[in-house]
């Protein structure tokens, strides 16, 4: 293959560095101008007529369907001797190779990278990024194949991904699943590294500029706390290296969130939350997001629901558990934040209201389970994908406090999850909700079927009146009435991405795309200061009265008519108890250390 000048030479030949049943993948950036990658990919036949070669549908943790095949163009299919093959589609994400009894069969495609997301490929002219799910062709039926991959990169690019590195820049996985569970950077950005337990954890940052030295000293100290404090969770890391892959990104953007892997993660977050770059200091999500990520270590790669157990890269794989493997992955997001000292007792407590808030505000009743199930379609009114999230939460919480009371802090919910890792991942199998109520049970949980049938199950609302006095806190119930406008915004804050059902705004005829101006006397800027507050604060006892929305419209300003609509949302606060018992006090600081017993 010819390549434009400065690019290093491609390399059409591998050595031998698996056995003779590896697929050899070459990963090249020949016109990263035109957001596009290069594959090609070295496929043994084993005698067979024909090959059936498939892209991955979806990628293991963003619980989505992606179709990653509609990025490819200009496949095509060689023999050994270069002479093209006959090749179709028989699915849409599959392609038939007829191999003309070669023992060996290359194809070779671009793959188109242009998007911003968590699981998709981006491609810029100075910087590319990929999961593996992207653009690793697999043969149907030979997942357990190992593969080896070379990158031919323009001059000057650097490279990190999580696969490990073998001899002669050659890249190796022992099966396509952890293939295609590898993130990976190629071009200009930023490389640090910080060792915890004595495994390495790699930082890579694009853009470089954005890892300024003083973000650089708060990141390190999180990296390092956040992972000492995990590892003693769960009996120590369980990889040989790990990267933490970041995009800052600078454009609009309307989301943050990261993905994890089996030996890294990959984040993205809008710069202004990200971190400030001179003081170093780490924006509010950066913290819960990074723990968060990391602890998918253990829960969800490794502690895996036997419905995913193994993954079919085809289609939807349904788990009525994501309420344990997100949900309460989150709260040990915020455990690992609160023991290794990096939130105090007050910050804690405060995101344990913020996930109370999420909850009660859901506009109708909810089932941890069924949204486990549904956040496959992102509803449109009542959003799973977010709820299991803070709901899973809390109902760890309950439960950690819950054993941690029956047993006088002689158990907790820390031993049910490393039960799960020793007892299912590493026995090479995925657990079922009788199984974790089971362990459950066995660590001390008292009533645990009418928990799980009343709270997880079911849509009864969460007891916490009754089980949080058990660690020595108080909730106390405000009902706020608040003007209820009803809209969803993008990253600018003034575009409308979405409408909530029974707002002021949809009943005047605002609609998705509009640009707001103005909603009565508070004046609403792209990018300025957040209104919300300012509205909510003039217009709060105000239902009824009249109210002018102006928004921007297809090129024109439009004056929509409305009323002011309220609405009562249900607020708990919760704060440490002014006396609570010794037996409350233990299974408070129990929590707080990750400690059992006295």
């Amino acid at each position: 293959m010819r390549l434009p000048v400065g690019f290093a030479l491609a390399l059409t030949t591998f050595p031998s560095l698996l056995s003779a049943q590896a697929v050899r993948y070459e990963v090249s950036v020949p016109t990263p101008a035109l957001h596009l990658l290069h594959i090609k990919a070295d496929f043994p036949t084993g005698g067979k007529d024909t090959l059936f070669l498939s892209l991955p549908a979806w990628s293991p943790g963003n619980y989505e369907i992606q179709n990653y095949a509609r990025y490819v163009r200009g496949f095509g299919a060689k023999n050994p001797g270069g002479a093209s093959l006959f090749w179709d589609r028989f699915d849409k994400d599959t392609w038939r190779v007829a191999t003309g009894k070669s023992d060996h069969v290359t194809v070779e495609f671009d793959y188109f990278g242009d998007t911003v997301d968590l699981s998709m490929a981006h491609v810029t002219p100075d910087f590319a990024e990929f999961l593996g799910t992207n653009v690793f062709l697999y043969e149907e039926g030979k997942l357990d194949r190992p593969a080896e991959v070379r990158f031919a990169l323009p001059a000057g690019w650097k490279l990190a991904t999580a696969l490990k590195e073998a001899t002669g820049g050659v890249y190796q996985a022992p099966n396509y699943h952890e293939l295609v569970d590898a993130q990976t950077f190629l071009g200009a950005f930023s490389l640090d590294s910080v060792v915890v337990d004595g495994k390495p954890i790699r930082i890579a940052i694009w853009p470089a500029t954005d890892y300024t030295p003083a973000v650089a000293k708060s990141l390190r100290e999180s990296v390092t706390r956040i992972a000492t404090e995990e590892n003693k969770e769960m009996g120590g890391p369980p990889y040989d290296a790990y990267t933490i892959f970041f995009n800052v990104i600078h454009e609009p953007v309307n989301f943050g969130g990261g993905l994890e892997h089996a030996y890294s993660q990959f984040d993205i977050m809008p710069a202004g939350a990200f971190a400030d770059p001179q003081s170093g200091l780490l924006g509010d999500f950066m913290n819960p997001l990074l723990s968060h990520e990391m602890f998918h270590l253990w829960n969800v790669k490794r502690i895996r629901p036997a419905e995913m157990w193994p993954y079919d890269y085809h289609a939807e794989q349904y788990t009525s558990l994501l309420w344990w493997s997100e949900g309460v992955t989150d709260y040990y997001a915020d455990l690992s934040n609160w023991r290794a000292g990096i939130w105090n007792d007050t910050m804690f407590l405060g995101n344990v209201m913020q996930n109370i808030q999420q909850v009660e505000s859901a506009p109708e009743p909810w089932s941890e389970e069924d949204g486990s199930l549904a956040t496959w379609i992102n509803e449109v009114y009542v959003n799973s994908s977010q709820l299991y999230y803070p709901k899973g939460s809390l109902t760890g919480l309950l439960m950690d406090i819950s054993i941690r009371d029956a047993t006088n802090n002689a158990h907790s919910l820390d031993e049910v999850t490393r039960a799960l890792f020793e007892r299912y991942y590493k026995q090479g199998k995925g657990f079922k909700t009788s199984d974790l109520l089971a362990l459950l049970r066995e660590f001390g949980m008292p009533d645990v079927n009418g928990f799980y049938q009343k709270y997880v199950n079911g849509r009864d609302p969460l007891p916490y009146d009754q089980v949080f006095p058990l660690a020595g806190l108080a909730a106390k119930k405000i009902e706020n009435t608040t003007p209820f406008l009803g809209v969803q915004m993008t990253g600018d804050g003034a575009t409308i991405s979405g409408l909530v059902p029974g707002g002021a705004a949809e009943a005047a005829g605002v609609q998705i795309g509009d640009t707001v101006i103005s909603i009565g006397s508070v004046q609403v800027a792209a990018g300025g200061p957040d209104w919300g507050e300012a509205y909510r604060r003039e217009y709060r006892g105000k239902a009824g009265q009249p109210i002018d929305v102006v928004v921007r419209r297809k090129g024109q300003t439009v004056t929509l008519h409305a009323q002011v609509k309220e609405r009562t949302i249900t607020v708990y606060h919760v704060t440490k108890a002014d006396n609570p018992s010794a037996k409350a006090l233990k299974v408070w600081k129990g929590m707080a250390s990750g400690t059992i017993g006295n």
